[in-house]
This record gives C-alpha cells, sequence and structure tokens, in this order.
C-alpha cells in the first residue's frame, strides 16, 4: 500500500512522481534554490498585496475628503433658497460615495471602479452645465484623477495577488 505525500504548506495530496505540488507550487521534493525561489515568489507576493493596501488607502482617504466636501457644500447651499437644489445634489453625491466607500472595504475593485465612475460622471456634469468650469480647479481634479487610477490598478494587483496567495495557502 502506497504512502500518500501531503504538501508540507497548503497539504494537498501530491502524486508520487510530483516534484511540485500541484494546488500550490511548493517544491516539496525540489532542491535549496527551489525552496528559497518559492518563498521569494510568496514574499514578494506579500509585499505587492501590502503596497496595494497602502494605495487603496489613499484612495479611501480621498473618498472621505470627497465625501466631506460634498457633505460641507450641501448643507451649506441647504441654507440658500437659490442654491437648495445643489445642497440636495451635493448631499446626495455624498451618501453615494459614501456607499462607494463601503463598497471598497468589501470589494475593493469594483468600489474604487464605481467611485472613480461617478466622480468622472459629476465632473462631466458640471462640464455640461458651463463648459467654463472644466478649468476650475484643474490642478486638484488632476490630483485626484491620478490617486484614483493608482487606486484601480492597486486593487487590481491586490485583487490578482491576493487570490495567489490564498492558492499558495502562505497567509
Amino acid at each position: 500500500m502506497e504512502e500518500s505525500i501531503i504538501c508540507s504548506q497548503c497539504e494537498s495530496e501530491l502524486a508520487e512522481q510530483d516534484i511540485f505540488c500541484p494546488n500550490c507550487g511548493y517544491p516539496e521534493k525540489g532542491d535549496e534554490t527551489e525552496i528559497n525561489k518559492y518563498h521569494f515568489r510568496v514574499k514578494l507576493k506579500r509585499d505587492i498585496v501590502t503596497d496595494a493596501e497602502k494605495k487603496m488607502k489613499n484612495v479611501k482617504i480621498l473618498l472621505y475628503i470627497i465625501i466631506g466636501l460634498n457633505a460641507c457644500l450641501g448643507l451649506f447651499y441647504l441654507f440658500d433658497e437659490f442654491t437648495f437644489a445643489d445642497g440636495i445634489g451635493n448631499l446626495i453625491a455624498a451618501l453615494i460615495f459614501t456607499g462607494c466607500l463601503i463598497w471598497v472595504n468589501k470589494n475593493p475593485l469594483m468600489g474604487i471602479l464605481a467611485a472613480f465612475v461617478f466622480w468622472i460622471l459629476l465632473q462631466l456634469s458640471v462640464i455640461f452645465v458651463d463648459p467654463a468650469l472644466i478649468f476650475q480647479g484643474i490642478l486638484m481634479k488632476g490630483v485626484f484623477l491620478a490617486i484614483f487610477i493608482k487606486g484601480v490598478n492597486s486593487a487590481y494587483d491586490y485583487k490578482k495577488y491576493n487570490a495567489q496567495l490564498q492558492e499558495m495557502n502562505a497567509n
């Protein structure tokens, strides 16, 4: 009766001829160099996930700023009958961005994409109201755009490498 071989990293069963675990890729029958390469790849992926988490934190901070600005402007505009509708609009935008922030905590990539698309739609709606406003605050718009793009890339990296780490059972 054959004794089964179990991967020391993920506890999957290996066939007699397997050098590498078919589940996590660990070189169970490999030499020291292959084992070191495996651990280096795992560490590299963990570092990328950590870096992506830091960048996503910046997006969350940006969302807090956008939520705060929309809420403050909304409350300010509510007290003037000429800007009351703008106040309601800003408060609704703050609520939508709050929903995106909650979504970022559950599904970073989709939450950031939703916030990014909504932010772009808001910028486009302002341009339709008054095209001259496209240049107003252009530097801040550029900063927000860069943060959103970095956040989307980071969320994508986070999703991809976190899935690979889970596959490797190297948590």
